[in-house]
């Protein structure tokens, strides 16, 4: 194995790019390249990359990993996606998926249960744009139908909640106040049948009152 180029990096000047028989290997700080005598143009042993990989590359990235998930749950995709940004190889990356899938920490399956039920419990919205937003964030689409089937969502009472909540106790409202609940519903990713439905719904419980 052969030490092919070593280059500074961009996004962190203290690190250094080391490519091995012309791949990218792994970023390492210059106190690490000087340790393990790194050098352009130098055989390496397969032994000391292995060592490098195990002992340095991959703890920093699994503790690079745990710190992102720290402060809240995140998807595979957000994790994989922070792991690059980090210049860790797709290697490297892969192993410290596998150890979070493992042990319990990325679940797309539980994030998605977890996501819905706290959308539904602070903002509601339909399932449709519930399952827009997961895919948004790197979730597939087999894992957010499936968690969807599993959701009771009632997108009925909650088109209601929200048009009772804008037109905030004054009924019928303008025809221009009107337009913009509706386009707010309608983002909301309620169909024109569930928003019709909310909109009978207060007529009958408010339209008579004076």
């Amino acid at each position: 194995m052969r030490v092919t180029a070593i280059t500074p990096q961009k996004r962190d000047e203290t690190k250094y790019n080391i490519f091995i028989d012309g791949e990218y290997a792994f970023a390492l700080p210059m106190q690490d390249i000087l340790y393990f005598k790194l050098k352009e143009g130098n055989e390496v042993a397969e032994e000391t990359v292995g060592f490098i990989r195990k002992n340095l590359i991959y703890i920093k990235a699994q503790d690079t990993a745990l710190h992102f998930i720290g402060y809240q749950m995140r998807t595979v995709a957000e994790i994989r996606r922070k792991l690059t940004e980090k210049d860790f190889s797709e290697d490297t990356i892969e192993e410290v998926l596998v150890f979070l899938e493992k042990y319990g920490y990325a679940d797309d399956k539980e994030y998605c249960r977890k996501y819905i039920r706290e959308r539904l419990r602070l903002r509601p919205k339909s399932g449709y744009a519930l399952g827009l937003e997961l895919r948004q964030k790197g979730v597939s689409s087999h894992i957010v139908e499936k968690i969807l089937a599993e959701t009771e969502i009632d997108e009925d009472e909650d088109a209601f909640f929200w048009l009772e909540k804008k037109c905030r106790g004054q009924w019928p409202p303008e025809e221009k106040k009107k337009k913009q609940i509706y386009d707010f519903l309608r983002r909301k990713g309620y169909s024109y049948e569930t928003i019709g439905e909310a909109f009978r719904r207060m007529e009958q419980e408010y339209g008579g009152e004076e």
